[in-house]
């Protein structure tokens, strides 16, 4: 028996990628697992994962629509009557320039910050009251090394990233926000910062396959998984308010508990 069997999680953008291999790993320490995304393939995702032996609901589901995303957190509410984690990890990515004709910006602007800002927003929203109802829980925000980056590195991603980099700037927000205002309800807030992953969203941004010697440098989902996991195990007593760094050419692993700082405001 591991310290995560028995509790429930979401993940949003469960079928691919990162979101793939969290759920993979949580299922594996026992957690019933809610999952969503707009791709079908969640579905086979959790038939995958119910022959793990643990009890699993899937949901087409775009983080972007207030009234969808509300009716899956509260449909998983129902089916597992707790939920100690939800997993922010539906995400969408761009090629944009400060120099794009307008009509492409705004449609650049309002897809990405939606999927990207508004979805971990409404996630976010959606699950903390029950968490603080039910005495606690965990929020984990999959933001992006572009808002924390290795040491020595200044912050920001590639010459045309500036709205995605923006929707993690703005995850930043919600992360110190939230963290502050809801650790007297046991609510821990963090964000994982990865550099690159092999994922759906990391292919789709080279356009072209990977040659073997990237994918080979790329991260894999199964070592995100794994930090996840043993940050979901330090439990109620864990840290809260911290974007984790997750670099190439670097140990995965949690950094030591930072301390927090003092806020201005009350």
């Amino acid at each position: 028996m591991t310290v995560l069997e028995g509790t429930a999680a979401i993940i949003t953008g469960a079928a691919n990628g990162i979101g793939k291999g969290i759920a993979r790993a949580l299922a594996n320490e026992g957690v019933a697992l809610a999952l969503c995304d707009i791709d079908p393939s969640v579905n086979e995702l959790a038939t995958e994962l119910e022959a793990v032996g643990v009890a699993v609901t899937a949901s087409e589901a775009d983080v972007s629509n207030a009234d969808e995303i509300k009716r899956f957190v509260d449909g998983a509410i129902n089916r597992f009557e707790r939920i100690h984690t939800m997993v922010s990890n539906a995400g969408t990515w761009r090629s944009t320039y400060p120099l794009d004709p307008w009509e492409k910006a705004i449609d650049d602007f309002d897809a990405v910050i939606a999927t990207n800002l508004k979805g971990v927003f409404l996630s976010g929203r959606a699950i903390a009251p029950h968490m603080a109802q039910m005495g606690g829980g965990h929020i984990v925000n999959i933001a992006t090394d572009h808002i924390c980056p290795p040491p020595g590195y200044s912050t920001g991603g590639g010459t045309n990233m500036d709205i995605y980099d923006a929707s993690k700037w703005g995850i930043n927000g919600f992360t110190q926000a939230w963290a502050r205002v809801l650790a007297s309800d046991g609510i821990r807030v963090n964000a994982l910062c990865m550099d690159a992953t092999d994922s759906k969203m990391i292919r789709t941004a080279l356009g072209r396959t990977p040659p073997p010697e990237l994918l080979e440098a790329w991260m894999r989902p199964e070592q995100i998984a794994a930090l996840l996991i043993d940050l979901l195990k330090e439990g109620d007593d864990g840290r809260t308010g911290e974007n984790i760094g997750i670099w190439l050419d670097h140990e995965i692993a949690l950094p030591p508990k930072a301390e927090p700082l003092p806020s201005r405001f009350q």
